[in-house]
């Protein structure tokens, strides 16, 4: 089952991990048509019992791959709805073909028919389209350069195959060389990120170093021993969380230089509570100079935030980082 219906998971991961850039054509083509051979191994026998319309999934491949929205509504509902046909349609099928496949019986018209592949909201046209636009979309996150019309051959020639085992003897490729395309093309990427991951913390310190300078200048900012900024927008009660242990609930918005706002609880209209050595150091200092009731806005060095890792998509490697942060009770630790 796992094998049948999740090759399409398993190919996006992999080709997300590869995506760079390259300057090599015959790269590029060697690597346009493993996509496609991998692709087409999915659809020829890997999800060969569900017998969908070949030329729906390849005209979608190349709709999305020429114009489709990789933030779009139609890519968001094409993986909502492959994923619950996967596990409402086709795997009670899948599940109920391996049983049949498994009891011995010389009477096999006594077993339990299988269900359907298909229905109503979901028709063999409408799967196909939805795969077809889940693969274009795996084959536009890999490199704009990708030549889509190899990655078609690939699975046209697949096409052509009676058995995995006839791949090798039949296709531009071997099976060992589509997986070292693979493996070549991931370690330009993995190169490329390390690069670029290291550029990025030089220009983010000096970025930092640059904003939290001019920040220094502003008219109430204060500044602690350990290199935090912070300005008290209005004062609180005598009320103030003294031990790292104490439980803080808090509104908060944080901010990059450039004004981005990577989290909000007042966009999710919900406070939050933590312990205050449970966050970074900034934040464990920080919210110790404010009473309860009051609002706070702290600029915080990457030392004392996220560091050299930075984190998630939003906060990058050596990046300093703007909270306005309002106290609003403070608890010891239960």
């Amino acid at each position: 089952m796992k094998k049948v219906l999740s090759f399409i998971a398993v190919v996006a991961v992999m080709l997300s991990a590869t995506a760079c850039g390259s300057n090599n054509s015959k790269e590029i083509d060697t690597l346009s048509y493993a996509i496609g051979m991998d692709m087409g191994m999915g659809l020829n026998f890997g999800m060969k019992d569900f017998n969908l319309d070949r030329d729906i999934v390849i005209e979608n491949i190349k709709s999305f791959y020429k114009s489709g929205d990789m933030e779009g509504e139609e890519l968001q509902n094409a993986r909502t709805k492959v994923m619950d046909w996967q596990y409402n349609v086709a795997m009670p099928y899948v599940n109920a073909k391996r049983m049949r496949d498994y009891v011995q019986t010389d009477c096999p018209d006594t077993l339990p028919a299988l269900p359907e592949c298909f229905n109503e909201e979901y028709t063999r046209e409408y799967i196909s389209e939805l795969m077809g636009t889940n693969m274009g979309a795996m084959v536009k996150s890999v490199d704009a350069d990708i030549k889509i019309r190899d990655v078609i051959r690939a699975i046209e020639d697949i096409n052509t195959l009676e058995s995995v085992e006839q791949a090798d003897s039949l296709l531009r490729l071997t099976q060992l060389q589509m997986r070292e395309a693979f493996m070549k093309h991931s370690q330009q990427a993995q190169e490329k990120a390390r690069a670029e991951f290291e550029k990025a913390k030089v220009k983010n310190t000096e970025e930092s170093e640059k904003w939290l300078a001019e920040v220094e200048k502003m008219e109430g900012v204060q500044k602690t021993e350990s290199g935090i900024l912070y300005r008290i927008d209005r004062e609180g009660s005598a009320v103030h969380a003294t031990e790292d242990t104490d439980v803080v609930l808090v509104n908060y918005e944080g901010k990059t230089a450039d004004g981005n706002v990577f989290d909000s609880s007042y966009e999710r209209n919900e406070p939050i509570s933590f312990p205050l050595n449970r966050v970074i150091k900034g934040w464990t200092e920080g919210m110790k100079l404010v009473g309860v009731g009051g609002q706070i806005t702290l600029w915080i060095p990457a030392e004392l935030g996220y560091g050299e890792r930075g984190a998630g998509d939003n906060i990058g490697p050596n990046q300093a980082l703007e909270f306005k942060v309002e106290l609003l009770e403070v608890n010891p630790e239960e």
